[in-house]
């Protein structure tokens, strides 16, 4: 009974409870995979200081602009479902967009300035053009969450373009 009390809020986004479910679950999972790139040492102070660039924050501040965008994203899905009551595949276009964000450290080898990061980056901005035109589709206010991420891929992608990696 427990069980299907916490399922339906999260997989049907209704009410609080299914605002609070959708951003919890991806802010877990980040929150993880912060925790595992710090025990793996591809994050912290010795971490950083090998990939400084101009321009752009330092990791913590990276990975609070990181947290709140994929917080983000949840929201997205909770506010899709609300207004267009549809829970069906396009509703995970957001939580698809946060997989590909959080594998970020992980197909660039842990989180180097590499040609991985570039196009990971670029990767990213494409797919959260993608998401925002499935969410689209249903809703018109659910995408509006999704376009901060993008504004960010953009200026990450602007400082690699002015500061190549070395």
């Amino acid at each position: 009974m427990l069980a299907k009390t916490l399922h339906a809020p999260f997989l049907l986004a209704t009410g609080r409870a299914g605002l609070i479910a959708n951003v919890a679950v991806l802010l877990f999972v980040t929150i993880a995979v912060n925790g595992l790139l710090f025990a793996l040492g591809w994050a912290g102070p010795a971490a950083s200081a090998a990939r400084r660039m101009p321009l752009v924050p330092p990791d913590m501040v990276i990975g609070l602009i990181w947290t709140v965008l994929i917080g983000l994203m949840g929201a997205a899905r909770w506010v899709y479902v609300q207004r267009s009551g549809d829970h069906g595949w396009r509703s995970w276009a957001s939580y698809a967009l946060a997989a590909i964000c959080i594998a970020f450290p992980f197909y660039t080898d842990g989180l180097k300035l590499n040609a991985a990061a570039f196009w990971g980056t670029v990767v990213t901005i494409v797919a959260t053009i993608a998401a925002i035109l499935v969410l689209r589709v249903g809703d018109a206010r659910a995408p509006w969450y999704l376009l901060p991420t993008a504004c960010w891929g953009g200026y990450v992608v602007s400082v690699m373009l002015a500061y190549p990696p070395a």
